[in-house]
């Protein structure tokens, strides 16, 4: 299967208890890594700086990841955060931002009978062009975070509603978003109620995660609570949401069966968060024993 990943390649500085780290990041980083696992090809579809490290271009592409189509950008730098952990909380910083992808970027052809994951991190893949990639895709999954982000004067990330994340909503075949952030566009309501109202916006399958407490996940017919997968200890939880979103993806294009895909999405995940950056993330058959206790715990509603 090919999965091609819309969104900025972006630089992390990441904070934890006053240890401080730079690291690759975005969901089309996490999301590669993700496919690779689960025997999925990886395009991502991106902008950077001159600013941009090269080794992590290699690392990338030595790992599989094809970046034929990150475009070098001579006028803007690559984006960046910093990301400040207290906890289960975080505080996110925008640092710099690179340009918006459009849809002269996005190798059109290519993306027809595939999986494409739209995965903006501050709104830089317009709806225009999700609309774009939907009309070829096999499956188009979008994650809400890029579309829900505003930038206050000092520099931090708040979630706002904006008309841009009902668009995306009614294009996409499966939506991600953290219950945070469905609040965002849907106001205060219960968990599996955000889910619901985006498949009534045109969403095929909505995600709403909702960190150590698991997550729901509803269709036209149906919702479901998908209990977290047990994990040894927690080391990272960056990149977890990205993770559910395209383990979820390839394993519902593959079996159709949204509780099975959800299932793998969770035991993926309680790996991910198990080590830093990307080094948690498991081989599909590896999954397998969390995968059944998952299962055996998913509730319908």
């Amino acid at each position: 299967m090919d999965v091609f990943l819309l969104g900025h390649l972006v630089v992390d500085t990441i904070v934890v208890k006053g240890n401080v780290k730079k690291s690759l990041g975005g969901t089309a980083t996490y999301g590669s890594f993700a496919a690779l696992k689960h025997r999925a090809r990886p395009h991502v579809v991106s902008k950077i700086g001159l600013d941009f490290p090269d080794e992590y271009l290699m690392f990338l592409s030595r790992s599989g990841v094809d970046i034929s189509h990150v475009t070098v950008s001579k006028d803007l730098p690559t984006t960046k955060f910093k990301l400040v952990y207290e906890g289960e909380n975080r505080v996110l910083y925008l640092l710099s931002r690179c340009e918006d992808i459009l849809a002269g970027d996005v190798p059109l052809e290519k993306v027809r009978g595939s999986l494409v994951v739209v995965g903006p991190l501050i709104g830089e893949v317009p709806p225009d062009v999700v609309q774009e990639v939907s009309e070829r895709a096999a499956l188009t999954a979008s994650d809400l975070q890029g579309y829900v982000r505003s930038v206050d004067e000092k520099r931090r990330v708040l979630l706002t509603a904006k008309p841009e994340a009902r668009l995306v909503i009614a294009l996409s075949d499966v939506v991600h978003a953290e219950v945070s952030e469905a609040k965002a566009v849907y106001g205060e309501a219960e968990p599996w109620k955000l889910a619901e109202k985006m498949v009534k916006d045109g969403a095929g399958i909505a995600l709403v995660t909702l960190g150590s407490a698991g997550a729901y996940v509803a269709t036209s017919q149906k919702v479901y609570y998908v209990p977290p997968a047990e994990t040894a200890k927690i080391v990272d939880r960056t990149g977890a949401g990205d993770v559910f979103t395209v383990v979820f993806s390839i394993e519902y294009l593959n079996s159709g069966d949204a509780r099975e895909a959800a299932a793998y999405a969770a035991a993926a995940v309680s790996y991910l968060i198990e080590k830093p950056g990307v080094n948690g993330l498991r081989e599909r058959w590896e999954l397998t024993h969390r995968v059944k206790r998952v299962l055996a715990g998913i509730k319908e509603l």
